[in-house]
């Protein structure tokens, strides 16, 4: 970074007031962050098992492509609409998972006779998948990185309370902290972006 910035503004650097810090904004973002944190519960996984690192590492993984993705679709110049393109990258993502399900998986199994695979099948990939990443493209063009992140955050929300209300799921101290400090992250970023 401070490398463009001499590249583009010379060695006197950034004009003054070009970078604002925004108190409010910062809490919200780290009040978020520090649920995510409580969420995961770092404490009660088994760190010496192989399975749980490599599993935490595809997670790592999966949020560094993410964020490279949302830059990528803040800075890039569009030719046509995130929805135009959808169906070209679900065609080539699914080859792609096919080809690695073969080769990471051969002894994987799928029973094409049972009617809820199907069912599965079609939600997530024509309703579920294009919708989602219609969604989250469309919000990472549309808002500031700060806001339209807090926002993202609402999803795991989500899954918390389908998973209390559908499945039962209890109610733990980590699960309740976690989901506040998250609501208050978003709450805390919406109320300095009214101010």
């Amino acid at each position: 970074l401070s490398a463009m910035i001499t590249r583009k503004y010379g060695m006197t650097g950034l004009p003054p007031d070009t970078v604002t810090v925004r108190l409010r904004g910062t809490a919200g973002q780290s009040l978020g962050v520090a649920g995510i944190l409580v969420l995961i519960d770092p404490l009660r996984f088994d760190w010496s098992d192989r399975r749980v690192m490599l599993g935490h590492g595809w997670l790592l993984a999966a949020g560094f492509t993410w964020a490279l993705a949302i830059l990528h679709a803040r800075r890039h110049s569009w030719r046509m609409s995130p929805l135009d393109v959808l169906p070209w990258q679900m065609g080539v993502a699914t080859v792609l998972l096919w080809i690695l399900a073969f080769i990471l998986e051969p002894a994987g199994h799928l029973d094409l006779q049972q009617r809820s695979l199907w069912i599965a099948l079609l939600y997530l990939g024509v309703l579920a998948g294009p919708t989602a990443t219609w969604a989250a493209v469309s919000v990472a063009r549309a808002l500031p990185p700060v806001t339209g992140s807090l926002g993202m955050l609402g999803v795991p929300l989500l899954a918390i309370a389908s998973s209390v209300v559908l499945v039962g799921e209890p109610v733990t101290w980590p699960l309740a902290v976690g989901t506040a400090l998250v609501i208050a992250g978003i709450a805390i970023v919406i109320l300095d972006r009214n101010n």
